[in-house]
């Protein structure tokens, strides 16, 4: 029996659909099994008693978990800590990001050393990173107060991380240290993007640097710096580890940034259906960050000319 012409183009149209599935599947699986399932079931745990020293009894109590967390004593102040370090905490990284950029972008021979300098806090394990800068900070051994004493910027020591706002600003320092890395990188491949003859004619209409930084360069990486404030954003306001190694929340509370009030609600109360409703009010927290920087920054006003 003859296959008609009809018949051949449908028999390879039926042969790529079924590739195209079977090529797709096992990643929709993965997503589903390590994203959506999870998720599912965080959601699925905080409308739940789930408390670990109860593990037969898990009721259904509807919204009581997060009314239970919003009404707490600890949840606006962790609230207002997180807002805080976050509000420091991206601006500074991606401007210091686009400015070592610059400095990585200039050949000189100490382009190397620039370079390995800039990368070696990526390098360095976050707890590891924690351990070191709460040895810098530490009131009485510390090289920061060993620096300023020794310049006579101060009379004694000072406690840094025994202060709620310096023990904070502490862990910002070291966020920020851990976080330049990656900003810096991101900004030297958009800044190695940009074509050279653009700056020719900026020169050759003699615009200055300022001018040709403003017309140029940050409207051409605005692309990259959406990218990079939306993940600084995301990282800072879920960062734990760095402020779990050096001050463990404290003092008095100073560091308990939302991530580390699910921590607690969790591992110490053993109360995992607050822990979840937290986990859920910062994921969909996470989303309205994200919602508001792609409304300030839209796609078409990015890659507007």
């Amino acid at each position: 029996m003859r296959l008609s012409p009809r018949s051949i183009p449908m028999s390879w149209k039926a042969r790529e659909t079924r590739y195209a599935y079977a090529t797709v599947l096992p990643v929709v699986v993965l997503v589903a099994l390590f994203t959506i399932y999870p998720v599912g079931y965080a959601v699925s745990t905080s409308l739940r008693e789930v408390v670990l020293y109860r593990p037969a009894s898990t009721p259904f109590v509807g919204l009581k978990n997060y009314l239970d967390i919003v009404r707490g004593d600890f949840f606006a102040s962790a609230w207002g800590h997180t807002l805080t370090f976050t509000l420091f905490a991206v601006p500074l990284a991606t401007m210091l990001g686009f400015g070592t950029a610059h400095l990585l972008r200039v050949r000189s021979r100490l382009a190397g050393f620039l370079n390995a300098a800039v990368l070696l806090p990526w390098a360095i394990p976050t707890v590891i990173s924690g351990i070191i800068w709460a040895w810098i900070f530490n009131s009485t051994y510390g090289a920061f107060n060993g620096a300023l004493y020794s310049l006579g910027l101060i009379s004694s020591y000072i406690p840094w991380l025994s202060r709620p706002t310096s023990a904070l600003f502490c862990v910002l320092f070291a966020h920020i240290w851990k976080e330049l890395p990656l900003t810096s990188i991101l900004y030297v491949a958009a800044l190695q993007a940009i074509p050279d003859e653009l700056y020719d004619a900026a020169r050759a209409d003699g615009a200055g640097v300022l001018a040709t930084l403003g017309r140029i360069t940050i409207p051409l990486v605005l692309p990259t710096t959406l990218i990079v404030v939306i993940y600084e954003s995301m990282v800072a306001i879920v960062t734990f580890d760095l402020l779990y190694v050096m001050t463990g929340g404290g003092p008095a509370g100073g560091t308990s940034l939302i991530s580390y009030f699910i921590y607690n609600r969790m591992f110490t109360s053993y109360n995992f259906g607050q822990g979840a409703a937290l986990a859920v009010i910062l994921a969909l927290s996470l989303i309205v960050f994200i919602l508001v920087y792609l409304r300030v920054l839209r796609s078409e006003e990015v890659y507007r000319e």
